[in-house]
């Protein structure tokens, strides 16, 4: 491989760790906009902000390396790389809502909740992922 070549590509370890950053940012922005539209005080939801994050975060980025949905190879299409974003969101968010109500030793999870986050959540993700597979597919 050229220099050049090797200087415009990013290997699949950096890829992987772009991605998993940039999931946990869309993340942390879907929650802190759930809680705006609540009227949460920024400072005073620091804490309820940072677990939530955490309780859907992990269960995501644990299902995303075992489902392949960090991985992207040059001749992956958009379908299956959308499916496989599907397909961990689907995993990851109930297990991030029953991990996010042992966190605050809630006895239930609302209804609401469940339906914003499945859906809402699902299309921030698989919004920011069809992006993300817009852009790897346009480089060298």
């Amino acid at each position: 491989m050229t220099a050049v070549r090797q200087a415009t590509n990013l290997s699949d370890r950096e890829i992987k760790w772009w991605l998993v950053v940039g999931d946990w940012l869309l993340l942390l922005l879907f929650v802190f906009i759930g809680q705006r539209d609540h009227g949460m005080a920024v400072v005073g939801a620091l804490p309820s902000l940072f677990t939530t994050t955490l309780a859907i975060g992990v269960p995501w980025t644990i299902a995303a390396l075992l489902l392949g949905t960090f991985r992207y190879g040059a001749g992956l299409s958009w379908q299956v790389w959308l499916g496989r974003v599907l397909t961990t969101w689907l995993v990851a968010a109930p297990l991030g809502l029953l991990l996010r109500a042992l966190l605050r030793g809630q006895a239930s999870i609302p209804v609401p909740f469940m339906l914003v986050l499945l859906s809402l959540g699902g299309l921030f993700m698989l919004g920011w992922r069809a992006l993300v597979y817009w852009r790897l597919s346009r480089r060298p």
